[in-house]
């Protein structure tokens, strides 16, 4: 342990505040005159609370590490205890534990280094209408924060105290640098100078003082031409006391630093509470009152004046309001507002922010408490400038009606529809001119205007537009008047054509005056290759004057011929189409797209083929293919055609419903044809020789030489198929039928798809096996454990009741 005397700890505190902190680790003090030896620090014996202090001073001062180092450089340290501390500075910086002595850490700095410990915001809770009285987020808002500040610079009318610690830089022809404390008597003690007494005197008082002083022992200071020069400052601010008194949210004592003023006290206590007034807030020095607070005039006009600088032992005392009201409604600020004497509502309407875009201006409606019952007061907007607002006054401003005084409107088949101002004697072509006039397509014949009657329902008045813009038939408007003027498309059914069939983009078009039947398939993209152009229809409904009369015509229907380069010629000037023409453009009768099949398998030309013509037929295309070749097995040759289920599959859907519909589905979806290929070659064009459709696929397998065997037997396997014999040696060759094989259901898929069961009678008949099949032994069916009761059961009632019948009989 360093056992240092108080003047030894004086000295450290010169070191510490000088330009930067990093010069202290390499001072050690031997006594009072020592001479400086900074190669006896260690820097590893530094613990982290102090490296931290050098980092925070350093960055204070505005200094790099480098810049720093120089400095220390220059008192005498070496580069190893440079480099030795940057590697400390860093490992602080990123968070890793260092391993310095830290019991040094109260001996080095002094106790007298260590600031007091300043007081932090009260936490306080507080009721909903606390939070509502203006001012209140002032000292509580989160943004907004008075936290007393020790880093900002002295100012000139700062007032030296007790424990304040000065700094004096000399430079020039002199260099020296002291950091001295004002002691209990308000003097700092300057070596070979004496006491300079201070306390009491404001920093730019105390500056010159000192600057006075100083040239006793440095005469270059002196003079008008002065090679040493002083630069004074207070390196450490003493912490003052304050009480925060009355009608405040966190009452207390609060250690804060001396340039504190009165908001950062106010911050730190909470401010007034629900009781205290905002408006008289004072500041009490040795029994007198020195200031008095107003936070209105700081919170409206930015204005300072009174948030003064505390000093130790100041009394900030917050007394409870005296005239206080409740201001809602269509204010910018709703909330609780204190008036001071002889503020009427005027000044009320400021602190509020002034009435809200959509607020009732002329009239104010107070409710007030009489101290036995309530009392409503209205206040004319005349009389805002006189009239005084008691305590507990609840002050409510109205909103506006949805009402117009002077408002009509126009819209249609005007230039500029939309709202207009009525303005005295203002006749509807005044209205109209006002909207730009009508446009070219209005419907002039009629227009409405729709007018509310003494007790709002509304009527209507209709007028001519061409008179009323001429002068005639004009008449004046009213309040909220409606009018409304229609284009004559508006007037009329929306006109179209309608397209079907071989153009490129069928559909509905708009219909256009003097429109040609060429004209509307050279819109719709012109005809497709398949078009006839000699048989095109179009349909034409009837009009109004046809309609009228009983005909069992329903249209009248034109047919034409068109050239598909749609030349202009005079067909198209003498017909032109009506709206609501429907144009029919056939296909032409022998116009087919390429059909394509495929044959695969032992044929001598396997692939696709084009159908040739509607009457083609598997045998025609198997001769097409070059016929089969000798390794082909005719009997398993298969057809899979394409089938389109969708409209059974929906007509099922509404029958039998969800539940049923995968099943229908699976079953319906059988694209697999019978293909009795060898009976079809024998005899082509029988019922059996189908006639082609696109996206048949005919598969004409090799020749096959097995059986396979599956299901219900003790060996499914595949087998080796042997003319004459019968199913019963397959099925024994496969090991015989196992316990749970239904004998008589044994079926036989042959290799062209179709399949044959077992017929029972006088014993049962299997079928024929052939190349190729397969050889199947279905389950018996799982039955649950009551059913053989159950059946049982029924049994015996059915021949219990015969026999009581034959009993009845016979008596």
């Amino acid at each position: 342990m360093i056992d240092l005397t108080k003047c030894e700890k004086a000295i450290m505190r010169h070191f510490i505040y000088s330009v930067t902190l990093l010069v202290l680790i390499f001072f050690q003090i031997q006594h009072v005159q020592a001479q400086i030896v900074p190669t006896n620090v260690n820097v590893e014996e530094l613990t982290d609370d102090q490296i931290v202090r050098i980092q925070n001073e350093i960055s204070s001062r505005g200094l790099t590490i480098d810049q720093a180092a120089e400095l220390a450089k220059a008192q005498g340290a070496t580069q190893s205890q440079i480099n030795e501390l940057k590697a400390r500075l860093k490992e602080v910086q990123s968070g890793k534990k260092t391993t310095a002595n830290t019991s040094v850490t109260g001996e080095l700095l002094g106790e007298e280094l260590l600031s007091d410990t300043l007081s932090v915001k009260a936490e306080i809770e507080v009721s909903e209408k606390n939070k509502q009285i203006f001012g209140y987020n002032l000292f509580n808002a989160e943004n907004l924060t008075f936290e007393p500040s020790v880093n900002i610079p002295v100012p000139a009318d700062y007032v030296i105290g007790i424990s304040d610690e000065m700094t004096i830089n000399i430079w020039g022809a002199s260099q020296q640098t002291y950091n001295l404390e004002v002691d209990v008597n308000g003097n700092i003690q300057i070596p070979d100078l004496g006491p300079v007494h201070i306390a009491g005197k404001d920093f730019k008082e105390a500056e010159t003082l000192i600057n006075k002083r100083l040239i006793a022992i440095y005469s270059g200071m002196g003079g008008s031409n002065p090679n040493t020069f002083a630069d004074i400052s207070i390196s450490q601010l003493r912490s003052i006391k304050v009480n925060v008194i009355g009608e405040v949210n966190a009452p207390g004592s609060y250690t804060i630093p001396a340039t504190a003023s009165v908001f950062n006290a106010l911050y730190l206590s909470g401010g007034p509470n629900e009781n205290g007034s905002f408006r008289n807030i004072k500041v009490i020095r040795q029994n007198k009152e020195v200031a008095r607070v107003d936070v209105y005039d700081f919170l409206l006009n930015a204005n300072m004046e009174s948030n003064i600088a505390l000093r130790d032992q100041d009394i900030i005392f917050i007394p409870a309001y005296t005239k206080r009201v409740a201001a809602t409604g269509e204010f910018k600020r709703e909330g609780y507002y204190e008036l001071v004497e002889n503020e009427t509502m005027s000044n009320l309407l400021n602190y509020v922010g002034g009435f809200s875009d959509v607020a009732y201006q002329e009239l104010l409606s107070i409710t007030r408490v009489t101290g036995k019952e309530l009392k409503v007061v209205d206040v004319k907007g005349s009389e805002f400038v006189n009239f005084l607002p008691l305590n507990g006054d609840s002050i409510v401003a109205g909103k506006i009606i949805d009402r117009y005084e002077n408002r009509v409107s126009i819209q249609g088949a005007v230039f500029r529809p939309g709202t207009y101002a009525l303005n005295p004697e203002m006749h509807l072509s005044e209205l109209i001119a006002k909207a730009e006039g009508v446009t070219e397509n209005v419907y002039s014949d009629r227009g409405v205007l729709v007018r509310l009657g003494e007790d709002l329902s509304p009527m209507t008045i209709s007028f001519n537009v061409s008179d009323v813009i001429a002068g005639e038939n004009d008449f004046l408007l009213q309040r909220e008047d409606q009018v409304i003027i229609r284009d004559i498309f508006s007037m009329r059914e929306q006109r179209y054509v309608r397209v079907y069939g071989q153009v490129q983009n069928p559909g509905e078009y708009e219909y256009k005056d003097k429109m040609s039947l060429k004209d509307m398939i050279f819109m719709s993209g012109g005809l497709t290759e398949a078009a006839s152009e000699s048989y095109i229809e179009i349909s034409r409904r009837h009009d109004y004057e046809t309609s009228s009369q009983i005909t069992d015509d329903m249209v009248q229907l034109y047919q034409f011929n068109v050239s598909r380069n749609l030349a202009i010629d005079e067909e198209d000037s003498s017909f032109e189409l009506k709206p609501y023409d429907y144009i029919y453009v056939r296909r032409a009768p022998s116009y087919y797209e390429q059909r394509t099949v495929n044959v695969k398998g032992e044929v001598l030309f396997p692939g696709e083929y084009s159908i040739s013509s509607k009457n083609e037929r598997i045998s025609d295309l198997i001769e097409r293919a070059g016929g089969l070749t000798p390794y082909a097995y005719a009997k398993g040759a298969i057809l899979n055609r394409e089938v389109d289920n969708s409209e059974i599959i929906k007509q099922s859907l509404e029958l039998i419903g969800d539940s049923l519909l995968d099943k229908s589905e699976e079953q319906l979806d059988n694209s697999k044809l019978e293909l009795r290929l060898a009976d079809i070659l024998d005899n082509p064009g029988s019922i059996y020789d189908y006639i082609l459709k696109e996206g048949d696929e005919i598969t004409i397998p090799e020749e096959m030489q097995e059986i396979k065997v599956s299901g219900e037997v003790l060996n499914p396997i595949g087998l080796a198929y042997q003319p004459g014999r019968s199913m019963k040696y397959y099925i024994e060759r496969a090991g015989g039928f196992s316990s749970d094989a239904k004998k008589g259901k044994v079926y036989v898929i042959y290799s062209d798809g179709t399949a044959r069961v077992t017929k029972s009678g006088l014993g049962r008949r299997y079928p024929k096996p052939e190349p190729g099949c397969q050889i199947i032994i279905p389950s018996k069916p799982e039955r649950e454990n009551g059913e053989s009761t159950t059946r049982w059961l029924s049994i015996a009632s059915a021949f219990s009741s015969l026999a009581v019948a034959i009993a009845a009989v016979l008596r």
